[in-house]
């Protein structure tokens, strides 16, 4: 069976045979909302935990539109002229900001801005990439604990009288899901900030962790991102495998966005009844470096067997990351090697964005004892080697090298990774 694999901008398609074949693992049947404008301002006008949008946005002087990157594909384009409307409508004159929030990832060009927000938002509104590393346009936010670092955010969070986040709800290796308080921190947060709720979650496996959005670090930080009054309206959308949005959920950062997860479950909770060899992933349609691909070997250990072995197809036309330069030099390992790398004196100790990068890929291949074989253009095999996978040149390699580590009846799982949401299954592998 020819399967079609995500490889960037283009796919990649496998040979695999029917007999070697466990399943092509998606999501469940979702469709696109069939009237997107109605559907977005029903919710709008009938959000979960607030006052409707528009009430929210009378008299306002400075409003701040939270939206995520390229990295992070939704219909962005087609949800900000419906919010803008009403907030021209009901706040005539008010300063408004988009804000990008890159996390660390690197900036968005002009043309890029007009692909995520659609053309002649720029002359209409102030479009700002959030600066992670940039002690200036961050500000210090109160924090209750004590046994944590300071917490920096994007200080344009502190100037605006509304500030409305975007954003989709999608499985996520350390906050348990995207969406809600995560576009804030991570999101617009400071590199040690953002490091340091990364690393939170090294200690734990990631089926441990992803899926589940009660967990500690996601409870964590929305604590710190409401007792800061930093968001006062969300929308969250439910995206298809081709990204386009399902269905919406707006109002209060935390009823909203488990409102949205809620739906979301019931498509991206994908159960497969026996354990693969072999998983052969797809990276998805915008994941240009291996740092955002990585989600791809994340949702791999929900399926994997113990000494399996994940195949990830990705183009990578940045490389393995155009910011994170150490990634190359360390290589990914397990929680146990990384303690040294930040321990005082060691050369991560205040990186810890990196090192929870190096674990948290590590932490599956040492969870199921597995290889990662990658197949890329933008990767050479010498720095495919540096980071700990092996290599193969072609998707035509691929059940030769599967059969020879494994036989003839290899059990292979197909993830074509369309979505650059992963799928997650609710009774993962031991």
């Amino acid at each position: 069976m020819k399967v079609k694999i995500a490889y960037y901008k283009e796919d990649r398609e496998v040979d695999i045979p029917e007999k070697n074949l466990i399943g092509v693992l998606r999501p469940k049947d979702i469709h696109p909302a069939a009237d997107l404008t109605a559907c977005i301002n029903e919710n709008l006008d009938h959000p979960i935990g607030t006052q409707p949008f528009d009430a929210m946005c009378v008299g306002k002087k400075n409003v701040c539109i939270l939206v995520c990157d390229l990295t992070r594909p939704m219909e962005t384009e087609r949800v900000l002229p419906l919010l803008l409307e009403r907030i021209e409508r009901n706040a005539p004159g008010a300063k408004i900001t988009i804000l990008i929030a890159l996390g660390t990832h690197r900036g968005l060009s002009d043309e890029e801005i007009d692909k995520l927000c659609g053309k002649g938002i720029r002359e209409k509104c102030n479009v700002v990439n959030h600066a992670f590393d940039d002690p200036d346009a961050l500000v210090q936010i109160p924090c209750d604990r004590e046994d944590m670092p300071p917490v920096f955010v994007n200080k344009i969070l502190t100037e605006c009288d509304l500030r409305v986040a975007v954003g989709a709800v999608k499985p996520h290796p350390i906050f348990g899901w995207s969406g809600g308080a995560k576009i804030v921190i991570p999101g617009v947060a400071g590199y040690e900030t953002t490091g340091y709720s990364h690393w939170l979650t090294c200690p734990h496996k990631g089926i441990e962790v992803m899926g589940k959005e009660d967990n500690p670090v996601r409870l964590l930080y929305e604590s710190i991102v409401v007792k800061a009054h930093l968001v006062d309206f969300i929308l969250n959308a439910v995206l298809t495998e081709e990204s386009k949005i399902s269905d919406v959920r707006c109002g209060d950062l935390v009823q909203a966005h488990r409102a949205a997860v809620h739906i979301a479950k019931k498509y991206y909770v994908c159960d497969v009844e026996e354990p693969a060899d072999a998983i052969i992933v797809g990276v998805g349609k915008w994941a240009s470096d291996l740092w955002v691909g990585s989600n791809a070997v994340y949702q791999s250990e929900f399926y994997l067997r113990k000494h399996g072995t994940i195949v990830l197809l990705g183009n990578f036309p940045e490389g393995i990351s155009p910011v994170h330069k150490e990634i190359s030099q360390y290589g990914y390992m397990p929680y146990r090697e990384a303690l040294k790398l930040i321990a005082p004196g060691g050369p991560l100790e205040h990186d810890l964005s990196t090192a929870s990068h190096l674990v948290h890929l590590g932490r599956v291949l040492d969870a199921r004892q597995a290889d990662c074989v990658l197949i890329s253009e933008g990767i050479s095999r010498e720095e495919a080697n540096k980071v700990g996978f092996q290599y193969l040149d072609s998707p035509d390699e691929i059940m030769g090298y599967l059969t020879k580590k494994y036989g003839e009846n290899v059990r292979i799982l197909a993830i074509p990774g369309y979505n650059s949401t992963p799928i997650i299954s609710g009774r993962p592998q031991d």
